[in-house]
């Protein structure tokens, strides 16, 4: 059982990676669950077991790249128990290094969602499982820090949301941007959120 499973999952493996470089090769006309078959050398009956329907594969190839580009560190983020601030940063660190893993492939996914609604029922249900880790964060911060009236925190909660989106780290990272400076401007704008301003504190 244990060989099986392993060649079970490598076959996974290999189904993923080929959907992920045909997403980047073809038109999304050309994306079909056939045309994945035929690149990772399996039926196609293989391919709608595995995954049911090009929904379900597409939801499984964002699940793999959300795997490669580090998203399960968020576990350990809102675990250590740091100041809000402090789980700001790192949620915000861990996202910029998800979005900049695989740009172009996640670029094609949330095109893909905006045309196909099953697709974009996915994603939706994933943004909506970021804006409740930020809701955490901004309930966190109110404990701490001056807190945000009841009118403040959904804006705030709603501004956090955009700020740490896909579609906001790909328009910022044009012009060869590199993903630290990014990460600095979404950083600020994020505390400028809050009503946060940092106080630097000069040495001798």
């Amino acid at each position: 059982m244990t060989q099986r499973d392993a060649a079970t999952e490598k076959t996974r493996e290999r189904i993923l990676e080929s959907a992920r470089q045909l997403l980047l090769a073809e038109d999304f006309s050309g994306f079909t669950m056939e045309a994945v078959a035929r690149k990772a050398d399996v039926s196609r009956l293989t391919v709608y077991y595995q995954f049911d329907s090009k929904a379900g594969l597409l939801e499984a190839l964002y699940n793999y790249l959300a795997l490669r580009g580090g998203v399960h560190q968020l576990a350990e983020v809102f675990s250590k128990g740091n100041d809000a601030l402090q789980t700001l940063r790192g949620f915000i660190e861990v996202f910029a290094r998800f979005w900049t893993s695989d740009r172009d492939a996640i670029r094609r996914l949330h095109a893909m969602g905006a045309i196909d609604s099953e697709i974009g029922r996915g994603l939706r249900e994933r943004n909506e499982r970021r804006r409740k880790g930020l809701r955490v964060i901004v309930e966190r911060y109110c404990l701490t820090y001056p807190p945000l009236s009841p009118l403040q925190q959904p804006v705030a909660i709603d501004t956090l949301h955009m700020l740490t989106s896909f579609e906001t780290f790909d328009a910022l990272s044009v012009s060869g941007r590199r993903e630290a400076d990014v990460f600095q401007t979404v950083l600020k704008l994020s505390y400028n959120a809050l009503g946060f301003v940092p106080r630097f504190v000069r040495r001798n």
